[in-house]
């Protein structure tokens, strides 16, 4: 159970701040029959890629990828969430994980449309994941390669994505960690206001054990199947001061955000992320 407030102060595209409530963010009550079947209920990330599924304490960057959740809106989430039940298991030694999900999705005049169905098969090489939210850098401590593909879908709406995580530690304390998502959202006459579109995201970044530093790169694009609609891309570099691993770090980046019409900006975060047990 989890509550959050993560735009505290923040302005949004029209310039209005967040008036800072506070509300829940995740709410999981987990069911274990076994390893190979388990059941998630409650308000939960839609496992529509690796990045979407990821733990926000280990995140690359200073933030998810800026079109990880470009269906919430749409679809009525709350940051990529929805009320739903999931099954999930582990297979062949835990490296083939499964995931189903029934959701709620979006609900319609009198609550009367169809439900939201997911689904997500990942398969990881050497060390396998079997939490609820997926893993980032490791920082040179475990070796792991995962490659999932995932389809969402609700009457008109649908998603497929594949994915990829590579982290594998390099000499004596360092390590290297790789993550490419492809998404390709489609709301359809269901949820007009998300369009067709394919979205990328890779980051990639190289952890320095002895001086705790990992610098990181992120491209992320968005583009739009219809030629009225405005494709962007957006390069981000920075760097990582881990204090002490995930629980105390400070990163610092620079994005170049580049649309295809307008005038592109740049964008300087300034992030320290404590976290206390």
């Amino acid at each position: 159970f989890e509550t959050d407030s993560p735009n505290l102060g923040k302005s949004n595209n029209a310039g209005v701040k967040d008036t800072g409530d506070i509300f829940i963010q995740d709410f999981v009550v987990t069911y274990k029959v076994s390893p190979k079947f388990m059941l998630d209920g409650g308000m939960l990330l839609v496992e529509t890629s690796y990045n979407h599924t990821q733990s926000a304490a280990t995140l690359l960057a200073t933030d998810y990828g800026p079109y990880s959740f470009v269906e919430s809106a749409p679809m009525t989430e709350r940051v990529g969430r929805d009320y739903g039940l999931r099954a999930r298991g582990y297979l062949a030694d835990s490296h083939l994980e499964y995931r189903a999900g029934i959701y709620q999705g979006v609900r319609g005049i009198n609550a009367a449309n169809d439900l939201r169905f997911t689904g997500r098969l990942m398969y990881s090489f050497f060390t396998p994941q079997v939490g609820l939210f997926y893993r980032g850098t490791s920082l040179g401590k475990t070796r792991t390669l995962s490659i999932g593909t995932s389809y969402d879908v609700q009457e008109k709406y649908d998603s497929f994505g594949v994915d990829l995580f590579y982290d594998q530690p390099v000499g004596d304390g360092n390590g290297f960690v790789l993550q490419a998502d492809y998404v390709q959202p489609d709301g359809g006459t269901f949820a007009p206001t998300l369009p067709n579109q394919t979205d990328m995201l890779i980051e990639t970044g190289f952890y320095f054990g002895s001086a705790k530093i990992l610098p990181f790169v992120q491209y992320a694009t968005q583009n739009f199947d219809a030629a009225s609609r405005v494709d962007e891309e957006r390069l981000t570099a920075g760097l990582t001061y881990y204090i002490n691993g995930h629980n105390n770090n400070l990163k610092l980046s620079y994005t170049e955000i580049k649309p295809d019409v307008g005038e592109s900006r740049t964008q300087i975060n300034l992030q320290w992320q404590i976290f206390q047990f």
